[in-house]
Formats: structure tokens, sequence, C-alpha cells
């Protein structure tokens, strides 16, 4: 092979012109990084890249979402409003029958009525991925504003549904199920036995659902919550592969009355132990109250608050 050499002039000018086209190549990757930057945001569903008008909430006319029956669908984004005194605070079911990626917030209350530009995100209160997929929604004690946020076609019902009370403290089940717990406790155990998936959400009116719990298999945590009237737990799970418990611990009684020290009179003689029958054995008592169940198991979320 032979060397080849050229001129000074001739090697200034093909250095020259390599410059440019790194500078060209380096402005036109500029102004492509610059364009998705636009493009991306980060959210209360995490990182994600957002198309034009992503958040309905965000337009000054939005699109009006009307129902048939209990059926709403749509073709991208759009606002469902429903008075007072057409939910009475009933928990309410979504249930997706098709589209993708729907996720689903609630306008703060003291945002109602608010323009645009001086209202908050709204509340995060689901995030539905595949038909079958359903969530829980609770509606505030005011006009509920529901935001459908969407980049395709998707349909799903809006209806009331019954909620298991954990009356006794326990609740036991197979598959999915919707129980709501009433009472001064705030914290609770949750059980689950098996292969399956166990996720546990937890809800409280006017504020943003938390899933503290996306695990797959034998699980047994304690969580808390602030003190509330209500709070609900949405569980998924798969009805065949496992079962769960949840067990509220419930706060004592009656607090031990201290001793009155004003009273007089000699103590009442302590009985002798080996004189008093020895007790029979006790069977654990069976409680159980169960949810209702579907057959079909979610996909694990997305990121969370996911998407």
């Amino acid at each position: 092979m032979r060397d080849v050499s050229v001129s000074s002039a001739a090697a200034r000018r093909i250095r020259s012109f390599s410059v440019w086209i790194w500078v060209w190549g380096a402005v036109v990757l500029s102004i492509g990084a610059f364009t998705t930057y636009l493009n991306v945001g980060i959210g209360d569903a995490g990182f994600g890249i957002l198309g034009e008008g992503d958040n309905p909430w965000e337009m000054a006319e939005p699109p009006i979402l009307e129902p048939t029956g209990t059926t709403y669908s749509g073709d991208g984004s759009g606002l469902i409003s429903i008075p007072l005194d057409e939910h009475n605070q009933q928990p309410l079911i979504v249930h997706l029958v098709t589209g993708e990626y729907v996720d689903l917030f609630i306008t703060d209350v003291e945002d109602l009525g608010r323009p645009v530009d001086d209202r908050g995100w709204p509340d995060s209160v689901a995030y539905m991925y595949d038909p079958g997929d359903e969530a829980l929604i609770l509606p505030p004690d005011a006009e509920l504003e529901l935001w459908v946020r969407s980049d395709a076609a998707w349909e799903f019902t809006l209806q009331n549904e019954e909620v298991t009370e954990i009356a006794d403290g326990f609740a036991s089940g197979k598959g999915d199920g919707f129980l709501v717990y009433r009472g001064d406790a705030v914290s609770a155990r949750f059980v689950h036995k098996g292969e399956g998936i166990f996720f546990v959400t937890v809800q409280m009116a006017g504020e943003r659902s938390d899933q503290p719990i996306i695990e797959n298999g034998n699980v047994d945590e304690r969580l808390s919550w602030n003190p509330t009237n209500d709070v609900y737990f949405s569980i998924e799970s798969d009805d065949d592969r496992g079962a769960w418990t949840v067990d509220i611990d419930e706060l004592a009684a009656s607090t031990p009355t201290e001793p009155d020290p004003t009273l007089t009179g000699s103590p009442a003689p302590l009985e002798d132990p080996s004189s008093t029958p020895e007790p029979a054995a006790l069977t654990p008592a069976t409680r159980s109250a169960t949810p209702a169940s579907r057959t079909t198991a979610r996909r694990h979320p997305r990121g969370t608050t996911p998407r």
C-alpha cells in the first residue's frame, strides 16, 4: 500500500470541512434533544413522554363525556361531571371494557369552579391498563369531577358498588375484593399465602390513593393510615393461586381503672392456684368476611403511581 500525502492548503480545507460537519451535526442533535425535552414530563404518574393535550384539566374547554346508561366512552381525554345529589358519596366502581392505559384523576373540592390557571393538579386515583381492570372511586362531599386521561379510544362502566365492611376487625378471601373499615384503628396486618400476586391499595375520600403493597407470593405486612372515618382497601390477587386475610389492629376496648386510694378495707384473700380447675382447651373461632371476587387478575402496575 502506498503512502498518500496532500498539500498543506488541502489539509487545512479538509480540517475546516470536518469541523463544519461536526458543528452542523451537533446543532441538529441539540434541536432534536430540545424537542424531545418539551414532550417529556414528570407527573404523578412518573416519568414519561407526553403527547399534546394529555392533561385535560389544562384545557380551557375540555371534552365533556356523557354516559349511555352506566357506560362512558371516548377517543382520548375528557371530563366526567356528576353532581352530589346523583352520587351521594357512594363508592363507585370503574370497569374498563375496551382500551388500555387509562388514567383517572379527581378535582380537589377547593379547586371546583376555578379557572384553568388557578387550580392545582387533580388527585390521581386510578390507573387501568387492560380490559377487565377495575378501580374504586370515592366521590367527595361535592360535585365529582372525574378526569379521564388517555391517548386512544376507550370504554368503561361506572356504577355504584357494594363494598364489604370489615365489621369485626377481620376479613379473608381469595381473588379481588373491595373492603371498608369504619373505626378508630389506624393500622392492620395484611397476609397473603400462595404463589399469585397480592396488591393492596389504600384510599380515603378526598386524598390520593396509595398502593403500598405490590408483591407476589407469601406476604405479611402491616400498614397504617391517618385517623379517618372510613378507609377503603382494594385488593388484587389471583383467586386460584392464593388466599389473603386482613386483620385490623383494634384499639383496647377500655382503659384499666386506676386503684382508688380513698377506699378502705382489707383485700380479699387470694385463691390457691392449686384449687382452680384446669381450663378446657379452646378451639379458635373462624372469622371470615369474603368480599366479591373476580377471576381475572390484573397486570403488575407500571411504575407507581405508575405511568
